[in-house]
């Protein structure tokens, strides 16, 4: 049965405000890492890891645009954290693999989040722990398979006023 209305607002406002402050945690945790990592990086590190994705895919799961993935990608490989291979059919497309040193970063990244953030919710009952475990993988597989909102345009700046010539007698 489908959450009533207001059930829907709860989690909404919930998640509105609980997103913010995981993702700082997440920010800061990852920038003291060791190679120190932003969230994009690491999104796409665990997503080449878990299976093979395009470019559109990279970018909707470390929330960047899709002309930023390139660059994302390009640092990853001079980081040594990711390799790149052409195939053989196709010499345009490239396979994307984590290389050791990659495959490492995310370990030890993960398992830095894990203890650190599972410490934060110790506190929280068992109930409440094993159903936001159920929940959140849902609700990462529904944002992360349907692109963001386009950004709105730049608003345009206000007309200027004329100025009016004085008029001389």
């Amino acid at each position: 049965m489908p959450p009533t209305r207001r059930a829907q607002v709860q989690v909404v406002e919930a998640l509105v405000a609980v997103a913010p402050l995981v993702s700082r945690w997440i920010e800061r945790l990852l920038a003291a890492h060791e190679p120190p990592l932003t969230v994009a990086q690491f999104l796409t590190l665990r997503a080449i890891a878990a299976e093979g994705v395009s470019g559109s895919e990279l970018a909707r799961r470390a929330g960047v645009s899709g002309p930023a993935v390139s660059q994302l990608l390009a640092g990853l490989v001079d980081g040594g954290l990711l390799e790149r291979h052409e195939l053989s059919e196709d010499r345009r497309r490239q396979t994307l693999e984590l290389s050791v040193r990659g495959e490492r970063a995310l370990g030890s990244a993960q398992a830095l989040l894990g203890e650190r953030l599972s410490s934060l919710l110790a506190e929280l009952p068992r109930p409440e722990a094993d159903a936001l475990a159920r929940a959140l993988p849902r609700v990462e597989a529904t944002l992360s398979g349907a692109p963001p909102p386009r950004r709105p345009a730049p608003p345009r700046p206000p007309p200027r006023p004329r100025r009016r010539g004085r008029r001389r007698s």
